[in-house]
């Protein structure tokens, strides 16, 4: 067998750890709830818990760790910028205090960059040489591939397209506390609390997305269009050679992808309509296994 490492994905919702072999395969993966309301303390500790009790239900044995997180990640793996989906979690030494509670060499990146070198690498983005990857779940996250790798910009934040002003303007609030983002209007939250807002129903995403009923196919397609017209200023601005939807909301599959690609049509300039829109070939592992990847293979 190839060289495996240990990948984790920390979300705002869930933690998953996997292992993780050099050609993206998963041989075993535990997931837990986030802790996110018990502070950054207790979400780390739910990591290396998590990350044991996977390690005691296998013989293998990682030879390196990778970790995708939300926040905004140095070099050094130290969360140095978060939003309030993840109280406490500035300031983290997550490399330093997960290597030390393996004993592993770890590197740490933003979960969407580690999205994108897994998409990259070995996904949808494959053989492309630049590419937007747009990350939805909890809230919205972005990356660039730039001459087939990832590029962070000079301060970690480039592609984060979560925090672009959405083609709305209701006032709704980010998780980063600025009004009309995009991720006010079209993460898993935003979906949930628009239904909820009009039907008077609470749901979450999950059944929002199997009711046969007009008004959940309208809040999709709203999020969508929306969502679609960002990443139509995006694609204006970037010109990459495809974009690819990964994350937990992407699940929804079909009729989002399809408001997305008529929000994109709507905003972006004739020459780069037509750029491809791709779902995530990995999925909701493409965190994890871009994790694993990173942490074998460099960044």
């Amino acid at each position: 067998m190839s060289r495996l490492a240990l990948g984790i994905d920390i979300g705002g919702t869930k933690i998953l750890a996997g292992l993780v072999d050099e050609a993206g395969t998963v041989h075993a993966q535990h997931r837990v709830a986030t802790p996110a309301a018990e502070g950054g303390e207790a979400v780390l500790r739910a990591v290396i818990d998590a990350a044991r009790t996977l390690v005691s239900t296998t013989d293998l044995r990682p030879d390196a760790c990778g970790v995708g997180t939300a926040g905004v990640v140095d070099t050094a793996g130290t969360v140095v910028s978060a939003t309030d989906l993840l109280p406490g979690w500035v300031g983290l030494r997550l490399a330093d205090r997960l290597a030390e509670a393996f004993g592993l060499n770890t590197v740490v990146l933003n979960d969407v960059h580690a999205t994108a070198v897994c998409e990259a690498r070995l996904g949808a983005a494959r053989g492309y040489g630049s590419a937007l990857i747009v990350a939805l779940g909890t809230g919205i996250g972005g990356a660039l591939i730039r001459g087939g790798r990832l590029d962070p910009g000079r301060t970690g934040i480039a592609g984060s397209i979560g925090h672009v002003l959405a083609p709305l303007h209701r006032g709704a609030v980010c998780s980063c506390g600025a009004p009309d983002h995009i991720e006010a209007y079209a993460s898993g939250p935003a979906i949930e609390a628009e239904y909820a807002a009009r039907s008077g129903r609470v749901l979450d995403l999950r059944s929002i997305a199997a009711r046969d009923d007009e008004l959940a196919r309208q809040v999709i397609a709203e999020a969508g269009e929306a969502l679609g017209g960002t990443i139509g200023t995006a694609v204006n601005l970037l010109d990459g050679d495809i974009v690819v939807i990964g994350g937990g909301v992407a699940e929804i599959g079909e009729p989002l992808i399809r408001a997305i690609g008529a929000g994109l049509r709507r905003h972006a300039l004739p020459p780069a309509r037509n750029v491809p829109v791709a779902l995530a070939r990995h999925r909701t592992n493409s965190c994890l296994i871009g994790a694993a990847s990173a942490a074998l293979g460099g960044v």
